[in-house]
């Protein structure tokens, strides 16, 4: 144990008394007045609160972040001094400056890395620890002497660690020496309380017997002594402090009416502010010092409100610590969300503000339209959608987070109509000609338990430390287009993630450590609608079924009247066909969408999340055939010539009977075509290259096709 007389907030230049007891009350009763002035956060003055009333609490939530607060006066920080600087604390600082102010003589906590309690005054006055700690100290000193005699003598055990069960025990003394202290008032703050025990098992050993052992303390403990016109005065307290209370041991009393629970919150958008506006006058100051100019008052504005906005769902340490990030690569203010996105996604170019892809986006309907063929309104569709990202402005219409998805398609389109191409044309056009899409088959996400593929196992389950497929390719790529085919085929339970990536652009895996999914860039394609489905003209789901089916079995015939009829009446909509007119196919695909998030699912609000990214694709249409087919045909030429050294062409008449086997097969789409060309040309080509391999620099065409579906034979005239 260290003691420490020293006071880390105000250093007095000359010894104050402590205030009596009765001034103690008149200040509580100022902070309750002022409370409502909003000086300090509410968790703060509920800690304040809660200092009287409970002898334990437990502090969870953002508890290892740092809080911007003015300088801490009389009152400490529950009651700070208006018109104060912000400075930064730590949460042990404001339960240092919090029990200061309530009177508190002392405080302890529990160090892991010295393995020891390290207990220190909080005031100048005489203070008399509890023999605990008294003795630990005797313990500690002892310890350390007998360590340095076995250095000296260079013995192996002189870097022995102290047996983790003994350390627990100790821990259980000196809190029973705390809670039963007379006064003054003395704190002890367990740090990292999930350290004591798994949540997911019965704890053993010494951390079962001090856990028991706080619970009764809790049930037992009563508030220190005080004069008679002391007032009220506090307990002498047990800090408890976990990030996740999920995560606090099985055997922790965490329903004890003993125990206070205080969640300390995300900093919400002023306290963001606050730390921004901090960040940019160190760089503005920082700047002035290296012989520039100051900014002037609107640039700082800007920047602030930049780094605010971009810091979505940081702590006030993260932002500081982007700030260290900009001085340290010298960026100036106007680059502060790119430092931001630095700090989140570990890249800091901003591929979207780059010429290429402005260039790549302002001609993306001929890049994209060569790449998908027959599919003209939905590349231009796609191409708004780009715009608007490389623009800034995804989701500048609400107030919601900034830090969404740059982009968010769904494509829906019958089979074979390049809803997979389209995707790996934007990945192309955004990230390069060598990008591919990052691709999850959903169907292959159809049972509950797959959530856990994608962000990985919970602790204590087979796979936890492997991490999940989706989580870990966006950890390796920040920068991705994330294709997720057949989405209409996972289990419902996977589109509450969904929600939470399109909403905050982040993702929590099965360790606990968060994802960005900032630059990603989410497609989401289906085939919903293009069947034959029944619909309902109104929103009643179960009842009516139940209702309807008594009916058609003759039950209830005269029950209910006209209005329950058209309550239960459905439409049915036939198979859509390419013969279908593209508006009526993109109004049926459209209204499968609707129905598929509002009734079959029952998430409307992720259905909100897609807005205007719903991109319908029409069926290929036969003028559509030919591109195609060259496109197809060009990609078998450039195969032989790979692979064989060998030119490959095909004449007009066996490209006709191509064109028209490819058009028999136009319900499949486009990957008819690419079916047809399988069939009636890569197949009899392979047989003739295998009989008669091809040699490097010959000529082979392809004069004429035969056949039918059972086997094609091709004519071909071969020269060097």
């Amino acid at each position: 144990m260290s003691v420490d007389p020293g006071d880390r907030f105000r250093k007095p230049e000359q010894p104050q008394p402590q205030p009596p007891q009765g001034t103690a009350q008149d200040a509580a009763q100022q902070r309750a007045g002022e409370a409502g002035a909003g000086l300090a956060p509410a968790w703060i003055r509920e800690l304040d609160m809660a200092l009287t009333v409970y002898p334990q609490i437990l502090l969870t939530g953002n508890v290892r972040d740092q809080f911007l607060l003015p300088e801490d006066g009389e009152g400490g920080v529950a009651v700070p001094e208006p018109g104060g600087d912000p400075v930064p604390y730590s949460l042990q600082d404001i339960i240092e400056s919090v029990c200061r102010a309530r009177g508190y003589g002392a405080l302890a906590r529990q160090d892991l890395v010295l393995d020891r309690v390290v207990a220190w005054r909080l005031g100048l006055d005489p203070f008399a620890f509890p023999p605990a700690l008294h003795r630990m100290v005797e313990q500690d000193a002892l310890a350390d002497q007998e360590r340095a005699e076995r250095a000296e003598r260079r013995d192996d055990d002189a870097d022995e660690d102290e047996d983790p069960e003994a350390g627990v025990a100790r821990l259980r003394d000196i809190m029973i020496g705390t809670v039963r202290h007379s006064g003054p008032a003395i704190g002890l703050i367990v740090p990292y309380t999930d350290r004591l025990g798994s949540s997911r098992s019965a704890v053993q050993g010494q951390a079962a017997r001090l856990l028991a052992t706080a619970e009764e303390l809790g049930h037992t403990a009563r508030p220190v002594r005080g004069t008679p016109d002391a007032g009220v005065t506090p307990y002498n307290t047990i800090f408890w402090v976990v990030e996740k209370q999920e995560d606090l041991p099985l055997e922790f009393a965490i329903g004890s009416r003993a125990l206070r629970v205080i969640t300390v919150p995300e900093p919400p958008h002023d306290q963001r502010h606050t730390a921004s506006r901090v960040v940019v006058e160190r760089l503005a100051r920082s700047a002035l010092r290296a012989g520039g100019e100051r900014p002037g008052g609107e640039e700082l504005r800007r920047a602030t409100e930049s780094l605010a906005r971009s810091s979505y769902g940081m702590g006030v340490g993260e932002i500081l610590a982007v700030g260290r990030m900009a001085a340290d690569r010298k960026l100036p203010l106007r680059r502060l969300d790119e430092a931001a996105r630095l700090y989140r996604v570990g890249v800091l170019d901003n591929p979207w503000a780059t010429e290429a892809v402005r260039k790549n986006i302002l001609n993306g309907e001929q890049y994209l339209n060569d790449e998908v063929i027959g599919q003209p309104h939905a590349v231009r569709r796609t191409v708004e959608i780009f715009m608007r990202s490389a623009a800034g402005l995804t989701g500048a219409q609400s107030a919601s987070s900034p830090s969404r998805p740059r982009g968010t398609l769904f494509l829906s389109g019958p089979t074979g109509v390049g809803k997979t191409e389209l995707a790996k044309g934007v990945a192309k056009m955004i990230l390069g000609e060598d990008a591919r899409p990052i691709r999850f088959d959903m169907s292959e996400f159809a049972e509950e338990h797959a959530r856990d593929r994608l962000i990985g196992a919970p602790p204590g389950f087979v796979g936890h430390s492997a991490g999940g497929e989706l989580t870990n390719a966006v950890r390796a790529s920040p920068m991705s287009v994330l294709l997720f085919d057949e989405i209409d085929k996972a289990h419902p339970r996977l589109f509450d993630l969904f929600l939470q990536i399109l909403e905050d652009g982040r993702l929590t895996d099965g360790q606990g450590a968060t994802v960005h999914f900032t630059e990603c860039v989410l497609i989401f394609t289906s085939n919903l609608g293009v069947s034959a489905q029944v619909h309902r003209s109104s929103g009643r789901r179960a009842a009516e079924d139940n209702a309807e089916d008594n009916s058609e079995a003759g039950e209830g015939d005269e029950a209910g009247g006209s209005g329950e009829q058209e309550t239960r009446e459905r439409t049915r909509q036939p198979r859509l066909t390419r013969h279908d007119k593209p508006e009526v196919v993109r109004e049926a695909l459209r209204a499968a969408f609707d129905t598929f998030f509002n009734d079959h699912i029952g998430r409307p609000e992720l259905r909100n999340r897609f807005g205007d990214s719903f991109v319908p694709m029409d069926f290929i249409q036969p003028d559509s055939v030919p591109p195609i087919l060259n496109k197809a045909l060009n990609s078998v030429i450039g195969r032989v010539r790979e692979v064989h050294g060998a030119e490959l062409t095909v004449a007009d008449e066996p490209w006709e009977v191509l064109r028209v086997e490819a058009s028999r097969r136009l319900d499949h789409g486009g990957r008819g075509v690419v079916t047809a060309v399988e069939s009636a040309l890569v197949n009899p080509l392979s047989r003739e290259l295998f009989h008669q391999p091809a040699r490097r620099g010959e000529h082979i065409e392809v004069e004429a096709v035969e056949g039918d579906d059972e086997a094609y034979t091709l004519t071909v005239r071969r020269w060097m």
